[in-house]
């Protein structure tokens, strides 16, 4: 049986009869006998290795997205406790006493944050970072959120895989001067020792005190006005110049405070605490003797030996040491900003859902204030009719699931934590630190919360 397909049977007929090189014919036509034979079974065999070439690639890629799902979030809720980096040394941001229990603005956000993830404020561990550590304990895993007294900066906020949420404390560089007598100055008692009431005489005096300061049209050359002419008067003038009062009075207080430190020595810490100071009084010609010093320890402990006049660091950190000192009343935290220190949690960059988290759990302090809902009366909310108060709660829409959490999320941070300024008046009021920036944007602060829809 002759092995040549068909359609070459005409072709071999013709070599048969004709007289050709048989290397040449041969050639040719087995070449295109093998070419065919080639593609015909090529087409006929199974590809058996392409499908697991594909197979464990697909596999693969979706191992890895449902991986990349397990943020931070889920790792929380499965573990049952939030891990919450914070200081620990701070009072009024996050201390912790003799006894092991924790308190602090930082503290009670941390509990916030828990309260809304866990349905439990107490599931937290709280772990106590130096500053050189924080970022890397973020970075690592080895902590779910950072509340350290943290200012968010530009270079911060583009260090790789750190982010950060709403600011939740907005400070700034000041100076506390010591109003009492020296430590072991035998020429001075305490009881000499203006109080911080009195210390701020400089910027009273007996012709702008409330009492002598009598209204233009009270005087009797404005006797021809009638009563209702002077109030309207009045109430225009007043209502004109009350801005401008206002901006004219910091600018006063502010001049007032820096004269107070003129010739003192302040000490404050290398660095930046130590280039606002510098740039400050020299921006305002006052002249003064900067002790400069390696660390916040250092300065505290020379301040307290009495090495120097005055202190500057944060605010927020003055106001805690104060706390602490023999008597805190014999110092006083001048009126006073030489920075902004906007101090925000940190957390890790490269995870958008429980950025989102902690983001709102913040803002839901803030718009509860906002909304006249705290602690105490969360409760007497629960029927609302108001749909902008019923939405917040989750008694008629179901926000937190968007965020991954229960539709009450926003009830358990009340009934555990609270608002802002139930956070504020447990940890930060104590240190007679005034709200200032920190107020309601409706009452000229800053604090402002995205909506809820």
């Amino acid at each position: 049986m002759s092995l040549m397909p068909k359609h070459l049977t005409k072709t071999a007929v013709l070599l048969k009869g004709k007289a050709l090189p048989a290397t040449k014919v041969t050639f040719r036509q087995w070449s295109l006998v093998a070419s065919l034979t080639f593609v015909l079974l090529s087409g006929c065999q199974e590809q058996p290795k392409i499908a697991p070439t594909v197979t464990p690639t697909a596999t693969a890629t979706a191992a890895a997205t449902n991986k990349d799902k397990e943020g931070v979030l889920e790792r929380v809720k499965a573990r049952g406790k939030l891990l919450c980096g914070v200081n620990g040394k701070l009072s009024g941001f996050s201390y912790v006493d003799d006894k092991g229990l924790w308190s602090g603005l930082d503290v009670d956000y941390c509990r916030a944050i828990a309260a809304a993830v866990l349905g439990d404020a107490r599931a937290v561990e709280f772990k106590p970072l130096l500053a050189k550590d924080r970022f890397t304990a973020i970075q690592n895993g080895e902590i779910d959120i950072l509340m350290r007294n943290t200012t968010r900066t530009l270079t911060r906020d583009v260090t790789p895989n750190i982010s950060f949420a709403p600011t939740t404390f907005f400070d700034g560089q000041g100076v506390m001067i010591r109003i009492g007598a020296k430590p072991n100055s035998p020429n001075s008692s305490p009881s000499a020792s203006p109080s911080p009431s009195s210390s701020s005489s400089p910027s009273s005096s007996p012709s702008i005190s409330p009492s002598s300061s009598a209204s233009p049209s009270a005087s009797p050359s404005s006797a021809p006005e009638s009563r209702t002419d002077r109030t309207d008067k009045d109430s225009k003038s007043d209502k004109d110049s009350k801005s401008d009062k206002q901006i004219s009075k910091a600018s006063d207080e502010s001049s007032i405070a820096l004269k107070e430190l003129t010739e003192k020595k302040i000490c404050v810490e290398t660095g930046i605490n130590a280039a606002n100071l510098e740039s400050t009084f020299k921006e305002a010609n006052i002249a003064i003797e900067a002790m400069v010093l390696p660390d916040l320890d250092g300065v505290l402990n020379a301040y307290t030996k009495g090495d120097c006049d005055a202190i500057s660091s944060e605010k927020s950190q003055l106001a805690a040491w104060r706390s602490k000192l023999p008597r805190p009343a014999d110092h006083k935290i001048l009126d006073l900003s030489l920075s902004k220190e906007p101090l925000s949690p940190a957390l890790v960059g490269n995870d958008d859902r429980w950025r989102d988290v902690v983001t709102w759990v913040i803002y839901a302090t803030f718009y509860a204030e906002e909304l006249g809902i705290n602690m105490d009366n969360y409760n007497i909310f629960k029927d609302t009719k108001n749909s902008e108060v019923s939405r917040f709660l989750g008694t008629s829409d179901s926000l937190g699931i968007e965020l991954g959490l229960a539709p009450d999320w926003t009830t358990q941070i009340l009934k555990q934590v609270g608002n802002y300024n139930d956070i504020y008046s447990r940890n930060i009021t104590p240190l007679d630190i005034p709200r200032g920036l920190n107020r309601q944007w409706k009452q000229g602060g800053l604090l402002y919360s995205m909506p809820f829809r």
